[in-house]
């Protein structure tokens, strides 16, 4: 790889241009000040690192990154592109099931090194196979600073995108130099970002649309990002507009879920203190689109100067590097169809006013360079307009496949041209792509993508009563929950627990996906729809499950529905104010959390659960924070709590926060550790 193929090349262009302006302007949580990095600053700490990596001897390598600290990652991946190294980024391991991940990931890449900050060695090193080599690399290296003879490594892997849907199998995506930049130059095309611009991102930036989308687009490009932590946005989605006020940010955005929260979590009335008029782009991605969470966003945020031509659907993934399509005229394309032909396969244009419209919003023209098919999936023929098949693209962004995969079946061939099959089903309209449905053979919940496959083993295992084939997982139309129906084995029919077997599928969901289910159903053997060869129809699953005519034995809406109307036990907050012991604390948690998640606990509640195994998802998470918070007149810190991630973690920390709040510590001279 030349310098022309390297995203270094771009840091250091931008480092002689204008060396004193700041490149990242990292928020912390709520009241603590912001940091500053300059690209002067930013090309002198990336340049130490990597000559510090090069005495490794990790050139060509694939070495995972994993890491909390957001600047610390950006770092780290920058050197490792100086240095020739492959990175691969990872999510930060928080329990024994994040972990398994990273194990996978870490065999399939033949990965044998691991670059972290100091901080977290021990917890790694205890988690993580013993042959490993972790690299701290925030240590002081200001020695190297003086070397002026290292130059940007020719290698041609810039990196290896895991995708975020496969438990069982990863696959990482091989994205090159020339495809890096490639999409790089199609994104600006497409969303207009230069020097001046000003992108704030809250989106994880391990993955595609935050690394490549945000933080390496502002290298790119030469502008200031405001990065954000993730988990921040869930808490107070506000801050996120605030952010794009306060720096007056031309470029943002996130899933259609986040559009969604900040209409139900900011009050009209809290408008006005908000100006959101600099926003120029805010671009929807990384899940359907919904029309009209477009429509109830721009009307609400309207009284803050929210333009609604902002709004930028698009579609993109990891195979392509990251962008696909985006919306090129001011309003997004949207087209109805008749929903009933649309469950059989066929794309019939409907009005407005037909009550079996279903509404589609485009994800725009291929970006410039993109070259997009839709391929039938019975015949592989290329289809016409207004037929639905599978997106299949072409172009100089396009990886050429997973690392370490046999990679024959990905592609379809066209002449000479060689299209990858996304996985994805759509169709063009008028020169525009619709992505229409969920991503087949993944699910999209928040904009993650997860395979229905490896959650149907998950649940499989979770209880002996449940067929080890007769799993079936599926999205509802137009949302992003999902619903289980599983078979009963002949034996448990009439004998089993069904209670106990949903609570079961339930913590295995929740505590190995982050994902809370809208229903579990449990059914007869062999209720579960399967082609003649003994495959699950998802899609037939959906169409029983709507139209009622599953054979219910039991389900997590029924149990549920009983606990309806249940309001918390009002003697647990005062009894836990006179007297703040653990098991005081433990038992107004509990009740918080059942009457959150709408599901009763198990009986016996051992301390050292997982907080996701009881239905806590990220989003019930926040505001079980915010009303400990409230109720009890402490600030306890969403990040902590992620990083273990257990009722006894959870608990722990309200308990020393009250002490600190009852007992002074610098009173009493004690010291504890939150």
């Amino acid at each position: 790889m030349t310098m022309d193929t390297n995203i270094i090349r771009y840091l250091i262009k931008h480092t002689r241009a204008f060396p004193h302006k700041h490149v990242f302007i990292v928020l912390g949580q709520q009241g603590d000040p912001p940091y500053e990095i300059t690209y002067s600053q930013l090309e002198t700490r990336v340049k130490q690192l990597a000559i510090h990596l090069v005495t490794k001897q990790l050139e060509t390598r694939a070495v995972l990154l994993v890491y909390q600290d957001m600047l610390s990652f950006i770092i780290a991946f920058l050197a490792c592109e100086y240095a020739g190294i492959v990175p691969v980024p990872v999510p930060y391991a928080k329990g024994s099931k994040q972990l398994a991940r990273i194990n996978g990931i870490i065999t399939d890449a033949h990965a044998d090194t691991i670059l972290c900050t100091a901080d977290t060695v021990d917890e790694l090193q205890a988690a993580l196979p013993a042959a490993l080599r972790l690299i701290a690399t925030d240590i002081d290296i200001a020695q190297h600073a003086d070397d002026a003879n290292l130059q940007a490594a020719q290698t041609e892997i810039a990196f290896i995108q895991y995708t975020s849907g496969s438990v069982g199998n990863p696959k990482g995506v091989v994205v090159t130099g020339h495809n890096l930049l490639h999409n790089q130059q199609l994104i600006r095309q497409t969303f207009g970002c230069d020097e001046n611009s000003v992108i704030f991102s809250w989106l994880p930036f391990h993955h595609d649309m935050g690394l490549i989308g945000n933080v390496l687009h502002t290298i790119y490009t030469g502008c200031t990002c405001v990065l954000m932590p993730p988990l921040r946005f869930m808490q107070q989605p506000k801050a996120w507009l605030e952010g794009i006020a306060a720096y007056k940010v031309t470029h943002s955005g996130g899933p259609n879920f986040a559009f969604d929260l900040c209409v139900e979590r900011i009050p009209a009335a809290e408008c006005t203190s908000l100006d959101l008029s600099s926003w120029k782009v805010a671009y929807n991605g990384s899940e359907p689109v919904h029309a009209s969470t477009i429509e109830r966003f721009s009307r609400h945020f309207s009284p803050a100067g929210f333009n609604a031509n902002a709004f930028t659907p698009c579609y993109g993934l990891a195979e392509a590097t990251l962008l696909v399509s985006a919306k090129s005229s001011l309003r997004p394309l949207t087209v109805y169809i008749d929903k009933q032909a649309a469950e059989q396969g066929r794309l019939l244009p409907a009005t407005q006013e037909n009550e079996n419209a279903k509404t589609v919003v485009s994800a725009g023209k291929p970006a410039d360079g993109m070259k997009v098919k839709i391929v039938s999936l019975q015949d592989q023929r290329e289809c016409a307009e207004l037929e639905e098949g599978e997106i299949c693209i072409s172009g100089a962004s396009v990886s050429s496949g997973y690392w370490n995969k046999n990679n024959d079946t990905l592609f379809y061939v066209f002449g000479e041209e060689h299209f990858l099959r996304t996985g994805d089903l759509g169709f063009l309209y008028q020169g525009e792509l619709f992505v229409h449905g969920r991503v087949k053979e993944m699910l999209i919940v928040r904009g993650k993508n997860y395979y229905p496959y490896d959650i149907e083993q998950a649940i499989a295992s979770a209880h002996e009563a449940i067929e080890t084939n007769g799993v079936a997982v599926f999205a509802l139309d137009d949302d992003d929950a999902i619903v289980v129906v599983a078979e009963l084995r002949r034996s448990h029919v009439h004998i089993g627990d069904p209670e106990a077997i949903i609570a079961a599928i339930n913590s295995a969901v929740s505590g190995q996906f982050g994902i809370d289910p809208r229903n579990i159903i449990l059914t007869t053997p062999l209720g579960i729809p399967r082609t003649t060869s003994g495959k699950l129809q998802r899609i037939k699953c959906r169409t029983h499950y709507l139209e009622n005519t599953f054979k219910i034995i039991a389900s997590k809406a029924a149990l549920a529905a009983l606990q309806q109307g249940r309001e918390r036990n009002a003697l647990l907050l005062p009894q836990l104010m006179e007297s703040p012991g653990f098991a005081a604390i433990k038992a107004y948690v509990a009740d918080l959390i059942e009457v959150k998640t709408g599901s009763p606990l198990p009986a016996a509640l051992k301390d050292e659960t997982d907080l996701m195994a009881l239905g806590v998802d990220s989003l019930r998470a926040m505001e079980i924070i915010n009303t400990i918070n409230q109720e009890l007149g402490i600030s306890l810190d969403a990040a902590k709590i992620y990083q273990h991630n257990t009722l006894l973690a959870l608990c722990n920390t309200v308990e020393a926060l009250l002490w600190l709040k009852m007992e002074p510590a610098q009173s009493s001279g004690k010291e504890i550790t939150i």
